[in-house]
C-alpha cells in the first residue's frame, strides 16, 4: 500500500513539474538575457559619457589657463615693463621701479587667477628677467619645448613633472615632488617678441575637476600620460600602498600596469587618440581587480582620462536577477512538491508523527507529548511515549542544571577576566585571565584586599560611589584603570554583580571584566593625530597666505638703500611694505581672535554705530555699494566683539564682490521676544553647496587666501552673546539674532 502511494505521488509530482516549471524556466531565461542587454547598454552609455564629459572639462580647464596666460602676456603694463627690463643699458633706479611695477601687476594676477603658483619672465635666450617666487627658478627653460614654442609665437604647454621646489599640496602643505605644469607664451611688442611669460600651474588642482561621487562605490576616475603614469590622485590610494605599488601619493609614481602580466592594462592598450574606447568584457586593472572601463583622449594633450568600475558592482543588477529567478523557481518547486504529496501524506501522518517524537527524544528533546489524539492502538502507543518522556525528564533535569552551571563557568573563564570578593572586600576567587593581566599569582591574590590592584587614576570618591551602588544590591557597570604587579596600568570594562542569600544578605560580589587597554591607547592616539593634523593645516594656510606679502617686503627692503636720495620713491616703497605688514597682521588677528576667549563687557549699543565703526576699519571698498538699515536698533552686547563680528561679515562680502556689487544690511526687532534680527546680503556668487552646511567650522574657506577662521570667530562671538547665526543662498544672506531692548527710528 505504501509503495503504491509513493509511486502515485511520484507520478503527480512529475506531471505538475512538467506543466508548471517549463514555462517558468523559459520566461526566466528571456528576462535574464534581456536584463543583460539592458545593463550592458546602460553601463556603456554611462561610462563613456562620464569619461567624455570629464575629459572635456579637463581640456577646457587647460584651454582656460592658456587663455589666462595669453591675456596676462598682452597686458600693456606687462609688455612695456618687460621691454624696459630687456634693455641692456637700463639704470638701477629704472630697473627697480620696473621690477616693483611688474611685481605689483603679477601679484594681482596671482590673486585673480588662483590656479597659478607663480610667474617667470625671461628673454628669448632663456635669461630670467623677473620672477614672483622668493627664490630663483630651478628650471632651465631655454631647452624646454614649451619655451621654444613660445619663442616661435605659439602657446607652449610642458609635460607634467614633479616639482623641485616646495609648492602646496591638496592640504595646503608646502612640499617638493608635487605634480606641476608650465605654460609659456610670447610677450609681443610692436617690434616682435619682447620676452617669454611662463606660468606655473599646480596640477593637483585638476583633482577638484574629477567628480568621484557617482552611482557606484567602486568607480574610479584618473588621468594618465602617454606612458601610463598617473597625473591625478588615486581614489584607492590606500589599496595601492598596501599592495606595495606606491609609497605615498601616486602622481607620476604609479603606472597602470597589470600586476600579473607586468604590461599596461588592456584599456590603455586599446585607446584611440581620436575617440572614446570602451571595454565591456572586463580586464584586470593596476590593483589586480576585475573591472570594466572607458578611456577618452584629452584634447591638445598626450593625456588620457580613464573611468573604471569593478565588474561585480557593475553587473550587480544581473546577479540580483539570477538570485531572484533561483528564489522564485525554488518557491514554485516547493509548492509543487507540497501539493503533490499532500494526499499521500495523510495516510502516513500518524506514524510519521510518532517517528518524529522518537527521533526528538533520541536527540535530547523531552518537551514533546500527546502527538496523536485518538483511542486506537496508535493513541495508546502515544500515551506510553508521553509516560516514558516524563520519567526521563525527572531523571535528567538535575544533571542538566549541573552541566549548565559548569558550562557557564567554563565559558566565563575562557572569555572574561573574573574575580570574586566577599563583603569585607577580600578576594576569594580569581581565574587565570585575571592572573595573566595583573601579573599576580592566585596565591598572591586570594585572601588579600581587593585594593592590591587599585591604581591612582581614579579619585577616592570614584570607589566610594562604586561600593555604594553594589552594597545596595545593584549592578555596577563602567570602566576601571588597575595597576599590575610590575606597575603597568591596564583598563577594564567591568560589570560587578552582588549575590544575595534567601534572606537578601549579600554574601559575595562577582566582577566580570574585559581588557580594553588597547582600545584606550588607540583612542588617545587618534585624538592626538587629529589635533596635530588640525594644527598642521592651520599653519600651512597661514604660511601660504603671508607668502606674497613677505615677498613684497623682501624685495622692497632689498632696494630701499638705493633710494636714500629719492624721498618720494622711498615713501612709496615704505607704503608698500606697510600694506604687506597689514595683510600679515590681519591674518594673525584672525587666528588670535578665534583662539583667545575674553569675558564680555555688556552694554546697550546702537547697531548703526557698530556698523559704521566696522566699515571705517575696512581698507577699501571702492566700487561696492553698502546700503545701511533705514532704522537703528539697540542691542545688548560687547562693543569690541560686535564690531569685530560686523567687520568680518562685511569684509567677507567686500572681498567676494571684488569691487563690483551691492551689500544690503537690514535690521528688525521682535518686541515680544526682545530679540533683534540683522541680515547682511550681497549679490555676489552663491556659496558652493558643499561648504554651505559647514561654513562656520574652523579652517573652512572658499577663498584662495585666508585662515578659514573669520566666520568661525563670528560663530564664537554670537554663541557668547546667546544669539544665533545662519547663512543661506540666493542671495547670499547672513542672519543674526541678538538680545535687544528698544527700536529707535532713524
Amino acid at each position: 500500500m505504501l509503495n503504491q502511494q509513493l509511486s502515485y505521488s511520484h507520478k503527480v509530482l512529475f506531471l505538475v513539474l512538467t506543466i508548471g516549471l517549463i514555462p517558468l524556466i523559459i520566461l526566466s531565461t528571456f528576462l535574464y538575457f534581456d536584463k543583460i542587454d539592458t545593463e550592458t547598454n546602460s553601463l556603456t552609455t554611462q561610462l563613456t559619457s562620464s569619461s567624455e564629459k570629464d575629459s572635456t572639462i579637463i581640456s577646457e580647464w587647460i584651454k582656460e589657463r592658456k587663455n589666462n596666460v595669453y591675456v596676462i602676456s598682452h597686458d600693456s603694463s606687462i609688455v612695456t615693463n618687460t621691454k624696459k627690463l630687456s634693455e641692456s643699458n637700463i639704470s638701477k633706479e629704472l630697473k627697480f621701479d620696473t621690477s616693483m611695477k611688474l611685481e605689483e601687476d603679477l601679484v594681482n594676477f596671482l590673486e585673480n587667477f588662483p590656479d597659478f603658483e607663480n610667474f617667470i619672465i625671461s628673454k628669448k635666450t632663456g635669461e630670467v628677467l623677473f620672477y614672483t617666487e622668493l627664490y630663483p627658478p630651478s628650471e632651465n627653460l631655454k631647452n624646454e619645448k614649451h619655451f621654444q614654442d613660445a619663442t616661435n609665437g605659439e602657446i607652449g604647454l610642458s609635460q607634467v613633472y614633479l616639482s623641485e621646489k616646495s609648492i602646496p599640496d591638496e592640504f595646503g602643505e608646502f612640499k617638493i615632488d608635487i605634480p606641476t605644469l608650465l605654460i609659456s607664451v610670447p610677450i609681443e611688442g610692436q617690434v616682435g617678441v619682447e620676452g617669454i611669460l611662463t606660468a606655473r600651474l599646480n596640477f593637483l588642482k585638476v583633482n577638484s575637476l574629477i567628480d568621484q561621487n557617482e552611482n557606484f562605490n567602486s568607480l574610479e576616475k584618473y588621468i594618465v600620460n602617454s606612458e601610463g603614469y598617473f597625473l591625478s590622485n588615486s581614489k584607492f590610494l590606500g589599496n595601492a600602498i598596501n599592495l606595495g605599488l606606491v609609497d605615498t601619493r601616486p602622481e607620476l609614481k604609479l603606472q597602470i600596469v597589470n600586476p600579473n602580466s607586468n604590461q599596461l592594462t588592456d584599456i590603455f592598450q586599446i585607446k584611440n587618440n581620436e575617440k572614446t574606447m570602451f571595454d565591456i568584457n572586463g580586464y584586470e586593472n593596476y590593483l589586480g581587480e576585475n573591472v570594466i572601463g572607458a578611456i577618452s583622449p584629452i584634447e591638445n594633450t598626450n593625456w588620457s582620462y580613464i573611468s573604471e568600475i569593478e565588474k561585480n558592482e557593475a553587473f550587480s543588477g544581473i546577479y540580483f536577477i539570477q538570485i531572484l529567478i533561483t528564489f522564485v523557481i525554488s518557491i514554485v518547486l516547493l509548492i509543487i512538491i507540497i501539493t503533490s504529496f499532500y494526499f499521500s501524506s495523510t495516510l502516513t501522518t500518524p506514524i510519521k508523527k510518532l517517528q518524529e517524537v522518537a527521533e526528538q527524544v533520541v536527540q535530547g528533546n523531552l518537551d514533546v507529548k500527546d502527538t496523536i489524539k485518538s483511542n486506537d492502538e496508535l493513541g495508546q502507543l502515544s500515551k506510553s511515549f508521553d509516560y516514558m518522556i516524563e520519567h526521563l525528564k525527572k531523571t535528567t533535569d538535575i544533571e542538566n542544571q549541573l552541566a549548565l552551571q559548569q558550562n557557564l563557568r567554563n565559558a566565563l573563564d575562557e572569555s572574561s577576566i573574573v574575580s570574586i570578593i566577599d563583603p569585607n572586600r577580600v578576594v576569594t576567587f580569581v581565574n587565570e585571565k585575571f592572573c595573566e593581566i595583573s601579573k599576580y599569582s592566585k596565591e598572591e591574590l586570594i585572601g588579600t584586599d581587593q585594593s592590591i590592584v587599585r591604581s591612582d587614576k581614579h579619585a577616592p570618591k570614584f570607589y566610594d560611589d562604586l561600593w555604594k551602588v553594589i552594597s545596595s544590591g545593584k549592578v555596577w557597570t563602567g570602566e576601571i584603570c588597575n595597576k599590575a604587579k610590575d606597575g603597568t596600568l591596564f583598563w577594564n570594562a567591568a560589570t560587578i554583580v552582588p549575590f544575595s542569600d534567601k534572606d537578601g544578605k549579600i554574601y559575595e560580589y562577582v566582577a566580570i571584566r574585559t581588557d580594553i587597554t588597547e582600545q584606550k591607547e588607540l583612542s588617545r592616539k587618534v585624538i592626538e593625530v587629529e589635533r596635530l593634523s588640525a594644527i598642521g593645516e592651520l599653519a600651512a594656510r597661514i604660511a601660504h597666505d603671508i607668502r606674497n606679502p613677505l615677498s613684497v617686503i623682501k624685495n622692497s627692503l632689498g632696494n630701499i638703500q638705493l633710494l636714500k636720495d629719492e624721498p618720494e620713491k622711498m615713501n612709496k616703497t615704505i607704503d608698500r611694505c606697510d600694506r604687506a605688514v597689514d595683510r600679515i597682521a590681519h591674518q594673525i588677528d584672525g587666528v588670535m581672535g578665534f583662539l583667545k576667549e575674553s569675558p564680555l563687557e555688556i552694554t546697550r549699543l546702537s547697531l548703526l554705530d557698530i556698523i559704521n565703526s566696522a566699515i571705517m576699519g575696512i581698507p577699501s571698498h571702492q566700487g561696492v555699494n553698502i546700503i545701511l538699515p533705514t532704522n537703528d536698533v539697540n542691542v545688548l552686547g560687547d562693543k569690541i566683539k560686535l564690531e569685530s563680528l560686523m567687520y568680518n561679515l562685511i569684509i567677507n562680502s567686500v572681498q567676494k564682490l571684488n569691487g563690483n556689487g551691492t551689500i544690503t544690511i537690514k535690521a528688525d526687532e521682535d518686541d515680544t521676544l526682545k530679540k533683534s534680527k540683522i541680515t547682511i546680503s550681497d549679490d555676489g556668487d552663491p556659496i558652493p553647496e558643499k561648504f554651505l552646511f559647514k561654513i562656520f567650522e574652523p579652517l573652512i574657506t572658499t577663498k584662495q587666501h585666508g585662515t578659514g577662521l573669520g566666520l568661525a570667530s563670528c560663530k564664537k562671538i554670537i554663541d557668547q552673546h546667546d544669539g544665533l547665526i545662519s547663512v543661506s543662498n540666493n542671495p547670499v544672506t547672513f542672519t543674526i539674532i541678538l538680545p535687544a531692548k528698544e527700536s529707535v527710528k532713524y
